[in-house]
């Protein structure tokens, strides 16, 4: 399903918006929107995840070491 939407922007981004193609331009903003919509959601996880991180035990050992250790037991 597709919403219609009013926005403004300003004048040096509308100068170069206008030159994309009238066909093209729903489906860059789309894709725009998209991408920068996924790399915030991104982002507050990883907050979340540090956050978290600051009240838990840190484990012993190093990524390294774990990896080691997983693949001597298979």
């Amino acid at each position: 399903m597709a919403h219609r939407i009013n926005v403004i922007l300003d004048d040096r981004v509308w100068e170069e918006f206008q030159q994309i193609p009238k066909g093209e331009r729903s489906s860059l903003i789309n894709q725009a929107l998209e991408e920068i919509l996924l790399r915030r959601r991104r982002q507050q996880a990883f907050a979340r995840l540090r956050e978290r991180a600051k009240t838990k035990e840190r484990l012993p050992g190093t990524t390294e070491e774990w990896v080691r250790e997983d693949r001597n037991s298979h």
